[in-house]
């Protein structure tokens, strides 16, 4: 604020007025028996005037204060704008909120309308917001009507388990700032969750929503966690770095698959391709028993193309994988003349022989 601007608090007296007002044209109509009355229309007119000063707010935005905001310090009532303050009492961030303020001068006509747009405003936060208008260089403010006219709340997080795997606490995670003085940016969503099934869970399937400030859809991940032993708890990152993070305000997670490790016994954990001589390449990896008991599996690795159809097909198999134990494999694919692999496919079953293609 500069030394000619100052703020006074709300009812600020309206300025005094040279011409003729309404009082005294009516004193002088009583002593003159009512001649050079004005006609009924401009008497209205000058009795006319600015409406009281008012900020108004609603059950989620609570004003504290508002004031004139002056042109000098020395001339009382005679403003540029006004200035206000207030607080998010909606118990959640608020995405979008904009403030439409009206300006008048002391015979009430609207001098100015502005709209003041805040974003990301924080739960139990204060703002103090000053709107001002370049007219006042030509008229004098003495009054405004400032009130909400568009509000969007974030939505809340949330993230849902299922009958086996129930979620303890979920929240954004904030792991570093991009510079000094900008604030923590969103690296991922923290979860915690229990297996309460009484069985080893083999894979549980997230997928996840995310939302900005305004609640608008921005995309959907997947996360798949492994392995979550019966009457267990575990925390765990699903990372959002694949996502702008600086627009993710919200998120939706929801457990969409668990299967036990009576459906899946045997679960890929790494993998990777080495390119060999003449067209050939090596896939090799690790898979884990996560079941209780001894198990046989069989690895089905389809190759694909650009177009992702087959151009070939090649099965391993697996013997006795004791329980909680890891074991590696490696098999070869010679891709056909004049073909490019460009994606390849891993299942793994449990052992028939029926599947037991030699690769």
């Amino acid at each position: 604020m500069s030394e000619k601007e100052d703020v006074k608090e709300v009812n600020p007296t309206p300025p005094e007025q040279n011409e003729e007002d309404l009082d005294t044209l009516l004193k002088n109509f009583d002593e003159t028996s009512g001649e050079g009355l004005p006609s009924a229309e401009k008497l209205a007119e000058m009795a006319r005037k600015a409406p009281d000063p008012v900020v108004s707010g609603n059950e989620k935005v609570e004003i504290l204060s508002h004031s004139l905001i002056l042109k000098k310090a020395t001339k009382d009532g005679i403003g540029k704008g006004v200035a206000f303050t207030f607080k998010n009492n909606a118990g959640a961030s608020i995405g979008k909120l904009i403030f439409e303020a009206i300006l008048f001068d002391a015979k009430g006509n609207v001098i100015d309308t502005i709209e003041r747009s805040i974003n990301d405003f924080e739960a139990g936060k204060t703002y103090n917001l000053r709107i001002m208008t370049p007219k006042a260089d030509k008229a004098d403010i003495v009054s405004y009507d400032a009130h909400i006219k568009e509000m969007v709340v974030t939505p809340v997080p949330k993230a849902e388990g299922d009958q086996r795997l129930v979620i303890l606490r979920h929240s954004f995670q904030d792991t570093g700032m991009l510079d000094v003085g900008i604030e923590l940016i969103k690296r991922g969503i923290e979860l915690a969750v229990r297996n309460v099934s009484g069985e080893s869970i083999a894979s549980a399937i997230f997928a996840v929503d995310l939302f900005d400030a305004e609640g608008n859809y921005i995309s959907t991940l997947k996360h798949t966690e492994t392995d979550i032993r019966r009457n267990t708890s575990r925390a765990f990152l699903i990372q959002t770095t694949s996502v702008k993070d600086d627009i993710i305000r919200s998120y939706n997670v929801k457990l969409i698959k668990t299967v036990t490790a009576e459906l899946e016994k045997v679960q890929l954990r790494r993998n990777e391709v080495k390119r060999l001589p003449e067209g050939r390449e090596e896939l090799s990896g690790l898979v884990k028993n996560v079941s209780s008991v001894k198990t046989d599996a069989v690895i089905v690795v389809t190759y694909l193309d650009a177009n992702e159809e087959p151009i070939g097909v090649r099965t391993l198999k697996l013997r006795d994988i004791a329980p909680g134990t890891v074991q590696k494999f490696a098999l070869e694919f010679t891709c056909p003349e004049g073909m490019t692999v460009k994606k390849r496919d891993i299942d793994i079953g449990e052992l028939t022989e029926a599947e037991a293609v030699a690769a």
